[in-house]
């Protein structure tokens, strides 16, 4: 067979799944044309094949050399002109069986070695797996598409991990459109979408749902919160729980308790409920009665209620507090209340909270409060509107909110994931994608920080780990992958890896690769905008990618200086408007801000 054109070497060194190749002198060119097409040999994540009776094994080009680097490395003994390539074994066709991931026979020494044609990569590429869905074309060939298999894309999890303007937002564009024209009608996909990138691009496959929007609002309600995150974000509770805060935790589950009585097929008698239970409660009445009680002065010592020395009662709904007489001299009247707990600061930040238009979305649930729509209306809301991706528009939120929003949503639909795994519509008869965006700014590794509190580690952690069962799945992507949680990236199964600049971040993707690929990572900080190596469960073979260009286009893409910087300097820029944006925390006001009154 050394005599057929895409004959190009022998096995010199077999290392495990690491093979050292010696490219043939007698190979006319470094570009043979075999079938009327250019062969590149010896170029960087491109295949070779290793024929071994009716085995063909198939390698991927991880480094190329010539004798004078390999004398360096004191890999062999050096000779003059002899040029080789290192590839890493990846899979083999057995006779007239399918590709398979892995092989079952060793290379060894003098074996040949064999160009990979176009019948060779449709071979390996053939479509397989429970789901495939096309999401681009492999960058050796305009004319095979790449597929992954959409099962294990979720059900193993991934990560998509690129610098800036490598292509990222354009890959996730891509990848969800795909999802969507492939017949998935009824995929529920819910994006983190930290900077309103991914409204336009995919106006016709996802319900975007923003902050005081009248039409499709984003809601998460405080209630749904577990005690902890609800005392950080209302008291500023530290890690140490004090009187005060068992206090509030015990008034939030008194409050909880009474609600429940009052909801159908929920017996507080027979079942188990704590502050950390998802039941709704009125927090302004609550805030009104405890803020009462430590404002209250009396007309006696005994303090006996309704002989309060009220000046005005304030009002619950508008968070103002009662004014009362103040307190008397030494023993005179009015008299402080007795029963104050001493949680005056804590009151004061829930009613600065209450008060802030920012949280509303949180603070202020609308039609979700108390007596309104329940969670699974709000679930319903969420997922189950006629489209198969749903955008959560965190753009402009408070970087300490994002941490605690994240978390609250990830656990939801993990726990309703979890309950409801086995009934209609819910859990593993509808599994769910969530896509984190910009992960390394809520999932980082490390310690947390002043406004990273870990609760959305923590809810993702337990969903990369059991999500699984559950019918949850998750999509990490970061322009950090080395600043991201360690548990959180080794749980992704398939990595999708754009151009990558900075050294720590590739060893970071190295990292959570076999050693027999981890080699093809060397290859990142040379891939072209859209490009990526694919590598994982959802690929039978690790894959360079180019995605199509998606039209409108996220709105991440570069501005165009060039053209905006030429001609007249501009009089009539629209800062009030900007400002007035701002102020108003509504990028969504533009139209209604500049038509005006």
């Amino acid at each position: 067979m050394k005599d057929e054109p895409t004959y190009i070497g022998r096995i010199l060194r077999v290392t495990g799944a690491k093979v050292l190749i010696e490219i043939t002198r007698e190979l006319p060119s470094a570009s043979p044309i075999i079938d009327g097409r250019i062969h590149r040999i010896g170029q960087i994540g491109t295949f070779v094949k290793i024929v071994i009776g009716l085995y063909r094994l198939y390698a991927v080009v991880s480094m190329v050399g010539v004798s004078e680097t390999m004398a360096l490395q004191e890999e062999i003994a050096p000779v003059a002109g002899r040029r080789w390539m290192e590839a890493q074994l990846v899979g083999e066709i057995a006779g007239n069986l399918p590709f398979q991931r892995g092989v079952s026979i060793s290379p060894t020494i003098d074996d040949e070695v064999h160009v990979v044609t176009e019948a060779d990569l449709e071979q390996i590429y053939i479509e397989s797996g429970a789901a495939p869905v096309h999401i681009g074309h492999h960058a050796s060939s305009e004319t095979l598409r790449a597929t992954i298999d959409l099962q294990k894309f979720v059900t193993r999890h991934a990560g998509i991990f690129g610098s800036t303007g490598s292509g990222k937002s354009n890959a996730i564009a891509a990848l969800l459109k795909a999802v969507a024209s492939s017949g998935y009608s009824n995929a529920h996909i819910l994006i983190f979408d930290l900077h309103g990138e991914y409204g336009t691009a995919l106006s016709n496959e996802a319900e975007v749902l923003t902050i005081g929007s009248s039409v499709r609002p984003l809601t998460v309600p405080y209630w749904a919160l577990p005690y902890e995150e609800f005392a950080w974000f209302f008291m500023d509770k530290k890690s140490s729980e004090s009187l005060q805060d068992l206090y509030m935790r015990e008034r939030i589950f008194e409050k909880k308790l009474e609600s429940a009585k009052g909801m159908p097929g929920l017996d507080p008698d027979k079942v188990t409920l704590t502050a950390d239970s998802p039941i709704p409660f009125d927090l302004k009445s609550l805030w009104y009665e405890l803020d009462f009680a430590e404002r209250a002065t009396f007309k006696t010592n005994q303090c006996t209620p309704g002989e309060e020395e009220l000046i005005s009662k304030g009002d619950a709904r508008g968070v103002a507090s009662a004014k009362f007489k103040p307190p008397g001299l030494g023993s005179a009247a009015p008299f402080r209340n007795k029963a104050a707990i001493g949680i005056a600061p804590q009151l004061g930040r829930i009613a600065a909270r209450l008060r802030d238009r920012r949280f509303s979305f949180l603070c202020d649930p609308g039609d979700y409060g108390l007596g309104g729509k329940d969670l699974d209306v709000l679930l319903s809301h969420w997922l189950s509107h006629g489209k198969p991706i749903t955008i959560f528009d965190l753009g402009g939120m408070p970087v300490e909110v994002v941490d605690l929003v994240v978390a609250a949503v990830s656990r939801i639909v993990f726990e309703i994931g979890f309950w409801g795994r086995d009934l209609k519509g819910v859990g593993r008869q509808a599994p769910t994608l969530m896509i984190f965006e910009e992960a390394h700014g809520y999932l980082p590794s490390g310690p947390q920080s002043a406004f990273i509190q870990g609760f959305a580690r923590k809810a993702v952690q337990r969903v990369v780990k059991e999500g699984r069962k559950y019918g949850v799945g998750a999509l990490v992507v970061s322009q950090r992958p080395s600043e991201l949680d360690e548990t959180i990236l080794s749980q992704c199964g398939t990595i999708l890896a754009l151009r990558l600049s900075n050294p720590q971040d590739q060893a970071r993707i190295a990292s959570v690769l076999p050693d027999s690929i981890a080699g093809i990572m060397d290859i990142l900080p040379a891939l072209r905008t859209g490009e990526a190596v694919i590598v994982g469960e959802s690929l039978p073979i690790p894959s360079r990618v180019r995605f199509p260009r998606i039209e409108p286009r996220p709105k991440s893409d570069d501005p165009e200086v060039y053209k905006h910087w030429l001609g007249n300097p501009t009089s009539d820029a629209d800062f009030g408007t900007a400002v007035r944006a701002w102020r108003t925390q509504d990028v969504t006001a533009y139209k209604s801000i500049k038509e005006g009154p």
